[in-house]
């Protein structure tokens, strides 16, 4: 790593280990990296120098949401080694306690939830969306597209969607799926396109081979794993807060900021509408990365950076409900998510079993990106920037 690399990124604050292991405790991986060349360094000097590190990071993350000038409500929580580091709310009404819609990082569970199926046998990633909704095609259908298989593929069928789909396509976004019966987007697998209707097709996949409905798939699955705060929800916030008074009520900035009237549909929820306190989604995250959840292949298959994505950080790949960034060799798993009334984020850092989760109950006005996404986008850079001091500092012991 060049010193003129590190320093151009920590002058602006400029933004796999293997499959299935738990991250090393911080002061350990820094180690690793360091004693490479033969040097060695002291375990105090490496304890006092990741506590320090740490402990800027915490500092810089509370000065960073108290002096944003974006409004801010929500609940952050900062993990080491799984034991919380920053616990931090800011808002009317928000607590320890509070729980939020997750946005889009409920794909990562319904992606997780689709491995464990895998892993049951119950599912092949390279079989059609078609075979799993709807069956095979008839005898006449399928006979055709003996013929000419390239010239089928595409044909529109107003009952089914493009034939040429996969799993894989759906979990990484390269479907290009559209509505039922119209025209796919592009060739399959050909570019990335974000899409929300590919993870609730997702869910409907998963209904089909589990039978059962996705709400009771989450509830299963936070239960066997100890989410308690896990859970899907359907129908507008004032009701869902009815049932679930630690949701945090939605609010969405436009002229003023007001309270959002966002309704959670069964389509929603595999997409972006699910419900979580941080501690619980941390949790998740934690057992996720530590083998807890899928076997070591389904995890390789998640972690695989299958192709590039445009987003306001460079560099990043998509596997499956994560995007990968592997800048300046720091290992970093992430997504942010957006739906009316809550934002979120969440930051995962194999290397040294660092976690960031950060959930929001006031969405942006969307004129302009950058500004919604600027407080994450600053976490991110202070974290990040000081991984790469820390490992500078020990190089140079």
């Amino acid at each position: 790593m060049r010193l003129s690399v590190i320093g151009s990124l920590l002058s602006g604050l400029l933004l796999l280990p293997s499959a299935n292991s738990v991250g090393e405790p911080f002061e350990t991986a820094i180690v690793s990296k360091s004693a490479q060349g033969g040097q060695s360094v002291k375990l105090e000097s490496q304890t006092a120098s990741s506590e320090s590190k740490l402990g800027e990071i915490k500092s810089l993350i509370q000065a960073a949401i108290k002096d944003s000038p974006q409004p801010f409500s929500g609940s952050v929580i900062l993990l080491t080694e799984g034991k919380p580091l920053l616990e931090l709310q800011k808002g009317e009404g928000i607590n320890q306690d509070s729980r939020f819609v997750m946005a889009s990082l409920s794909k990562q569970i319904t992606a997780t939830l689709v491995l464990q199926a895998l892993d049951a046998g119950k599912l092949d990633l390279n079989q059609t969306l078609n075979h799993y909704l709807f069956g095979d095609l008839d005898a006449e259908s399928k006979a055709l597209k003996a013929i000419d298989a390239n010239a089928n593929a595409g044909a529109l069928n107003p009952n089914r969607y493009d034939e040429r789909i996969t799993l894989h396509q759906l979990l990484n976004h390269t479907s290009g799926v559209a509505s039922l019966g119209q025209p796919n987007r592009f060739v399959p697998s050909s570019q990335f396109e974000y899409s929300n209707l590919g993870y609730s097709l997702l869910g409907q996949v998963l209904e089909k081979v589990n039978h059962q409905s996705f709400t009771e798939q989450v509830a299963q699955f936070a239960a066997r794993y100890q989410l308690n705060g896990l859970s899907a929800e359907q129908g507008s916030l004032e009701a869902i807060q009815a049932k679930v008074p630690s949701l945090a009520v939605g609010l969405q900035e436009s002229e003023v900021i007001a309270p959002s009237e966002l309704v959670i549909d069964e389509a929603l929820l595999p997409a972006g509408g699910l419900i979580a306190s941080p501690a619980t989604y941390a949790a998740f995250q934690q057992q996720l990365h530590a083998g807890k959840l899928l076997s070591p292949e389904s995890y390789q298959r998640m972690t695989t950076a299958y192709i590039e994505l445009p987003f306001l950080w460079p560099n990043m790949r998509y596997g499956y409900g994560i995007r990968i960034n592997k800048d300046n060799d720091i290992v970093e798993y992430s997504h942010t998510g957006y739906v009316s009334g809550y934002m979120s984020m969440t930051l995962h850092y194999p290397e040294y079993n660092l976690d960031l989760v950060m959930l929001e109950n006031l969405s942006l006005n969307l004129n302009d990106r950058n500004r919604v996404f600027e407080l994450h986008n600053q976490i991110r850079q202070i974290i990040r920037s000081q991984l790469l001091l820390t490992t500078l500092s020990l190089h140079k012991v």
